[in-house]
């Protein structure tokens, strides 16, 4: 478990640093951050990159960072905080394979980062018994 924590850390301080380079990108260059056409955003709200680019920023690169940064101390609400982070990687994830139509190695791996850092915080739900799987165990404790 000890190994899972230090790479999710990690992890979030690498999504963290490329989704604060990813979300400039976009906000300094909205027509066309990284050469990528806005013609990939025709299946979404926005014109251009600008509100994604701001929403990468903050909630994905700042997001990632403080994340990391209460994992490490240990908060005692860290694993909510890591899951809630891991859920909206994932979905930041499939809604922009949806907008963009289309899926690539980057899409996969950010996924992953994402899947792999909500498996963690579910691992110490369950060690710690916190809420809710302390009142899943109660219900099945009292069922036997």
């Amino acid at each position: 478990m000890k190994q899972l924590r230090v790479i999710t850390i990690i992890l979030h301080f690498v999504v963290g640093v490329f989704g604060l380079m990813g979300g400039f990108a976009a906000i300094s260059s909205p027509n066309g951050p990284f050469g990528i056409s806005t013609d990939v955003l025709k299946n979404g709200p926005f014109s251009n990159f600008l509100i994604p680019g701001l929403t990468l920023f903050i909630v994905i690169g700042i997001g990632h960072i403080i994340t990391g940064i209460i994992v490490i101390k240990r908060n005692k609400y860290f694993p909510y905080v890591q899951g809630i982070m891991a859920a909206i990687t994932v979905g930041w994830i499939i809604i922009q394979c949806w907008v963009m139509q289309d899926i690539n190695a980057l899409h996969i791996v950010i996924f992953i980062i994402g899947s792999v850092q909500g498996i963690h915080a579910g691992l110490e739900l369950i060690k710690n018994k916190m809420f809710p799987v302390n009142i899943i165990m109660k219900k099945i404790g009292n069922t036997n």
